[in-house]
């Protein structure tokens, strides 16, 4: 565990331990406390603090800058963010308003003044990037999984039982081993496989306008126009500023754009004349900077007009081979000039063919979710399986009894793999379909129908938590945004647990008492309670039978 310190003069880090943040600890300006059943307040109880911090601590310097916000203030405000839905300035009010939302991110007493500036919301996304998002994931599910919220109660199939007991009975009638061999027996004996594996794939879309080649290209033109203005205005080299025809090029899209039906005759020719404009600009761009390399004058470009110029190289290229080869694919394709690295992800679905964004693999088992898989690259999710069972067993010590996932998952490779890790999975068998029971075929459609599970999951991130609409602008920050809605669904997972977990255990038991009360009651009715009349159409040798509940 690090060492965490408040004092800014020991270390550049600061945290306050979860220890020292208690319901009665936390002053208030009212005559009334807190509710200790408040949900804030109960999800406060079950975040693993100190073990997220760990996350930040390994991405921080304590020695160089100045000090740091509160990593437990820094961590609150990323759940509140994003168990709410709520933007980056929005999230500061939330939290300056909500007295319940600042005990949940640790301050001592309430206040009105915003925690931190809205800005530092991008830092934190980009220190923690993909792999911290998902190690913060991680450290919930542990907690999940000592809090009992993740169980795996399911017991191994009677033909597992059978097999364990045969196993047994093998092992015992073996002969001692002799010296220098080694005896199985002596390693401690391993779980059975438990609980149940849904596999599944989506795509979280970024917050981009629907792409064309003719809308891709005339803004890069006018990308192209922009770069060449700071040019000619950053030096005194030019005699006159380049020709670019900007405004013939603008009236000839503006009347291309105005047209509700257009042909694919009249989008190709637009789309030619766009890279003929886009590429005499470019070539200007070229000469300017040669002759500013020759006079070793400096370029007044920034950083980002640099990326920029070769993302437009990139695209200029990208859609002369397309038009030149009347192709409709090329690796690697941009469209986006702003968010470069976002590929458009083919998945077949009706109404959705192609989406815009990152492809996430998650699998999810009791309600919790995990991402194993992430990439703006599209993949094959099949390829990704093993993995993954092989995650499961790291994280929870054994592996699944059942593996839920469609067909994308289920190649042959895979399905060798489960038989030989002893795990059901819930696709049809290879060549002809078996004789089953009735009984048989009711318990696969059930376990199938447990698959829609995940795709709830995917529904409830997409609808209410931003999953659909992810509005970053960096690569980073973008994984980490996915990752970050995934572990608030997570903690709200965790909230209703315990608000309803204790409840759904009781009600069971209380049923089955009430039904073991009313049958009781009938027993004694029918034996105790006979009438004369009915016992005269009884055996000689009845007598009343007891039964203890």
């Amino acid at each position: 565990m690090p060492i965490f310190n408040k004092n800014p003069c020991i270390s550049m880090i600061t945290y306050t331990p979860a220890s020292e943040r208690r319901l009665a600890l936390f002053t208030t300006p009212f005559d009334q406390k807190l509710d200790p059943e408040n949900r804030w307040v109960k999800m406060a109880d079950m975040v693993p603090w100190d073990a997220m911090a760990k996350v930040f601590y390994s991405r921080m310097s304590k020695d160089v800058g100045r000090s740091s916000v509160d990593l437990r203030v820094v961590l609150g405000a990323l759940l509140v963010k994003h168990i709410e839905g709520l933007s980056d300035e929005d999230a500061i009010l939330y939290i300056q308003e909500n007295i319940y939302a600042q005990y949940f991110v640790g301050l001592p007493s309430f206040q009105t003044r915003p925690v931190f500036v809205p800005s530092l919301f991008v830092e934190i996304r980009k220190r923690l990037g993909k792999q911290g998002a998902l190690e913060l994931n991680e450290a919930v599910l542990k907690q999940a999984r000592q809090l009992q919220m993740i169980r795996h109660t399911k017991k191994p199939s009677r033909k597992a039982q059978d097999q364990g007991k045969d196993q047994k009975e093998d092992q015992t009638t073996k002969d001692t081993p002799g010296e220098g061999e080694t005896n199985k027996n002596d390693n401690p004996a391993q779980e059975s496989n438990r609980g149940t594996l849904k596999v599944d794939a989506t795509v979280a879309p970024q917050h981009i306008g629907y792409p064309t080649d003719t809308n891709l290209l005339q803004k890069a033109r006018l990308y192209s126009e922009a770069l060449i203005d700071k040019l000619y205005q950053g030096s005194q080299l030019w005699g006159k500023k380049p020709r670019t025809y900007r405004r013939q090029a603008h009236k000839e899209y503006l009347a291309f754009s105005k047209k509700r039906r257009v042909s694919a005759k009249e989008i190709r020719r637009q789309r030619r004349k766009q890279l003929q404009y886009l590429r005499r600009n470019l070539g200007h761009i070229n000469q300017m900077l040669d002759l500013l390399k020759q006079e070793q004058e400096p370029v007044n470009w920034d950083s980002q007009d640099w990326r920029r110029f070769w993302v437009l190289q990139e695209l200029y290229r990208q859609q002369d081979i397309l038009h030149k080869d009347a192709r409709k694919q090329i690796e690697d394709r941009i469209v986006n000039i702003a968010q470069p690295y976002v590929r458009p992800i083919k998945r077949g679905k009706a109404g959705k063919d192609t989406e815009f964004g990152a492809k996430l693999n998650v699998s999810e088992t009791e309600g919790f979710l995990r991402i194993d898989q992430i990439s703006f690259n599209n993949f094959n999710e099949g390829i990704c399986l093993q993995q993954q069972v092989e995650d499961y067993k790291r994280l929870y010590g054994y592996y699944p009894e059942l593996v839920l996932a469609d067909r994308a998952y289920l190649n042959r490779e895979n399905r060798n793999y489960l038989k030989s890790k002893d795990i059901r999975h819930s696709g049809a068998p290879l060549g002809r379909p078996p004789e089953m029971s009735a009984h048989q075929k009711l318990r696969r459609k059930k376990e199938q129908n447990k698959r829609s599970e995940i795709e709830g999951k995917f529904g409830q991130g997409k609808s209410k938590y931003g999953l659909d609409d992810i509005k970053t602008k960096l690569m980073d920050t973008s994984y980490a945004c996915v990752g970050l809605i995934m572990l608030a669904l997570n903690i709200i997972k965790m909230g209703k647990e315990a608000i309803f977990g204790l409840l759904t255990r009781i009600l069971p038991v209380v049923i089955w008492v009430d039904i073991a009360k009313k049958m009781r009651c009938l027993y004694s009715k029918f034996t105790g309670g006979i009438n004369l009349h009915h016992q005269a159409f009884l055996p000689s040798s009845y007598q009343p039978i007891t039964l203890d509940f």
